[in-house]
């Protein structure tokens, strides 16, 4: 079941078609697909994509989990892999308005493993906790980057805002006071996002020292080592993070431009740019509206200075896989010179679609490279 009252017929499905793909990859000797989709543990997030076309045509994700070895061996392909698979599925798919929009191979989590130890450079306040895939799944959208907004509770409601807008740029966002199941015991589920968040923006309040949590999550982010970006609205940085340029002039009545400094200072101090740009690729994907499409191609795919031919390659899929994308004349102006930019080519609007133009031929098959 999907949010509301809507019933999806895919995803019981995927079980049957994993086990046709993996006799179809058997007949075809393609043993490193099949290695993967016998292995794969698989998790359905519904309603990944959503498009307002035919009466609303959903997208899910599916991810697969599979042994570290595994993972390792095909992990300079996981790209084609997961292309592969996706396109596979679709191709026998038969429910109306239902898709796969998105494949992801992700590594099993090992419960316990001295690598640490065994490297000899453990140092003894190093702690590394696993976090459950289920719990990983309850905080987190699937292919966003992961960020913990420590807060107090009293600012809930600018907090919640913020976290929407920074979901447009594929921001996934925890709030304590709206990410915690009721059934759940809350500190657990605090220490699990402390532990599998990937940086953390911290909302200084004037009384946000006066928390008895707050400093805490900041110094375990610290601890981690993760980027620590600072939003001061009352309260300039103290302590350890009093040495970082907090972001100034911020107000709980411009939360949009809050989000804009705190997604550009994250681009800034996030090391793993590859992983953000497969979160800023995941949101453009699913653009539901034109507006919606050039607003991303303007405001998050333009951060990205330089992107690799694979990288160029997956953002024109998304261009053209979605309707939303593929209409927006005012996305296409916008994507028009970063294309350019990333490709070092030239490339023109023509019957409604952006091409590549070489050696005065204009290329419109298949993908542009």
């Amino acid at each position: 079941m999907g949010t509301g009252e809507t019933h999806f017929e895919l995803p019981p499905k995927i079980e049957e078609y994993l086990a046709v793909l993996s006799r179809l990859y058997a007949r075809t000797k393609n043993a490193r697909l099949q290695e993967i989709i016998v292995n794969g543990a698989p998790t359905i997030h519904e309603e990944w994509t959503y498009d307002n076309w035919n009466g609303g045509t959903y997208g899910h994700a599916l991810t697969l989990t599979i042994p570290e070895e595994l993972f390792l061996d095909v992990i300079e392909d996981k790209g084609d892999f997961q292309d592969q698979i996706c396109k596979d599925i679709n191709s026998m798919n038969n429910v109306p308005n239902e898709h796969i929009a998105g494949i992801f191979i992700e590594m099993e989590p090992l419960e316990s493993d001295d690598w640490r130890k065994k490297s000899g450079l453990l140092r003894p306040q190093t702690a590394y906790v696993s976090v459950p895939p289920k719990s990983l799944a309850r905080l987190w959208d699937v292919g966003q980057v992961r960020v913990f907004l420590s807060h107090k509770a009293e600012y809930k409601k600018g907090t919640s805002q913020l976290k929407d807008c920074l979901k447009r740029y594929g921001i996934a966002c925890f709030v304590a006071h709206e990410d915690i199941e009721p059934t759940e015991e809350w500190q657990t589920e605090i220490e699990h996002a402390l532990h599998s968040m990937d940086a953390m923006v911290a909302l200084l309040t004037p009384d946000f020292h006066e928390s008895k949590w707050t400093d805490q999550e900041i110094g375990f982010a610290l601890g981690r080592g993760l980027p620590v970006v600072a939003v001061c609205l009352g309260q300039d940085p103290y302590g350890f993070i009093g040495k970082l340029q907090g972001l100034q002039g911020c107000d709980w009545q411009q939360v949009e431009d809050m989000a804009a400094e705190a997604y550009a200072l994250l681009y800034k101090r996030l090391p793993d740019k590859s992983r953000l740009f497969e979160a800023a690729l995941a949101a453009y994907a699913g653009s539901d509206s034109w507006a919606d499409s050039a607003w991303k191609v303007e405001n998050v795919l333009s951060t990205f200075e330089t992107l690799t031919r694979r990288q160029v390659e997956d953002v024109v899929r998304a261009y053209r896989d979605n309707p939303q994308n593929l209409s927006s004349f005012d996305g296409m102006d916008a994507l028009k010179p970063l294309l350019e930019r990333w490709t070092g080519e030239r490339w023109e609007v023509r019957k409604n679609q952006l091409k590549r133009v070489k050696d005065a031929e204009v290329h419109t098959d298949g993908l542009p490279f």
